[in-house]
């Protein structure tokens, strides 16, 4: 260990040389690397808005359940425990007549207020159920529509189904593709080092035959990984950091409406940034090692 802190300053300006004496190799892949993390930059930015909006707009969906207007408190109550003792159930709210009268009146306007008052009112009192997941709100709204003292429950339908399953498979391929760009960053990274090694493979053979220690030659080539993971991942850092925010005030943080709102720049940008650069370098150093790894497979 104290050979190794020791070279330490030595192996930092070997890969340093390295890079500088193969110029053309490592601005190539600094480009390449950079593109393919600007490009899973993008789709993460995109992935991570979508999750927010997708998550408020799946806040909203709800089941609404009628409720027979025979029913007193207690067999109300009754309902409402039996609804949030489900396993997907996560909040009822119940809600009376009157006061789903006052909100089609907010929403839509005073031509409903003729119907105020008890013997006036057409509307039923309410319960509100919210889940804690809503790939399974038809299941759950058939289940709860069979209970008695309820007059129907709905939730919007198969337009409901479809705009989930959506959300559903953006998350999916947004984490897949995301993915894959890393890979070609890595494969990138491997590709390029690789050639560094060919090139250099007579140097290398002598520095084993004199008896240097396999970390010795390998160090050195990790670094080259890592210093053009970090080359690489700058690029894509600073369009995170100016062009989100730039972005964030010209459309006055949302998308086309209200209802998809786009995340504040801070401190999504800082935090972004932060692990485009640590992948850079981690998926330089792993490439790097990918590809000096099968050099030195006997040890000392």
């Amino acid at each position: 260990m104290l050979l190794f802190f020791k070279s330490l300053p030595r192996l930092v300006r070997s890969a340093s040389k390295d890079m500088h004496r193969h110029f053309s190799m490592t601005f190539s892949s600094i480009i390449s690397i950079g593109i393919a993390l600007l490009m899973a930059l993008f789709i993460f930015v995109i992935y991570m808005n979508v999750g927010g909006f997708t998550n408020q707009i799946e806040s909203e969906f709800m089941i609404q359940i009628s409720l027979n207007p025979t029913l007193d408190k207690e067999e109300i109550m009754d309902i409402s425990d039996s609804i949030s003792s489900m396993t997907s159930v996560k909040k009822v709210k119940y809600s009376s007549k009157e006061n789903e009268l006052d909100a089609l009146i907010k929403e839509n306007g005073a031509m409903f207020e003729q119907y105020k008052g008890d013997d006036k009112n057409p509307l039923y009192d309410v319960l509100n159920v919210e889940l804690k997941d809503n790939t399974k709100i038809s299941k759950v709204t058939k289940k709860i529509s069979k209970m008695d003292g309820v007059v129907n429950a709905t939730y919007g339908g198969s337009a409901i189904n479809t705009m989930i399953s959506l959300f559903k498979n953006i998350r999916v391929w947004g984490s897949v593709f995301v993915g894959l760009m890393v890979f070609i960053a890595i494969f990138l990274i491997r590709n390029t080092i690789k050639m560094t090694i060919l090139v250099r493979k007579d140097e290398i053979a002598i520095m084993r035959t004199v008896g240097a220690y396999n970390w010795y030659i390998s160090f050195p080539f990790v670094l080259e990984g890592i210093f053009i993971g970090f080359w690489g991942a700058l690029g894509p850092v600073l369009i995170c950091i100016f062009g989100y925010t730039g972005l964030y005030h010209v459309m006055d943080g949302m998308f086309f409406s209200d209802m998809m709102s786009m995340l504040k720049p801070y401190p999504f940008v800082l935090y972004t940034s932060l692990s485009i650069l640590l992948i850079g370098m981690v998926v330089g150093m792993l490439g790097s090692y990918l590809a000096v790894r099968k050099y030195l497979r006997w040890t000392r």
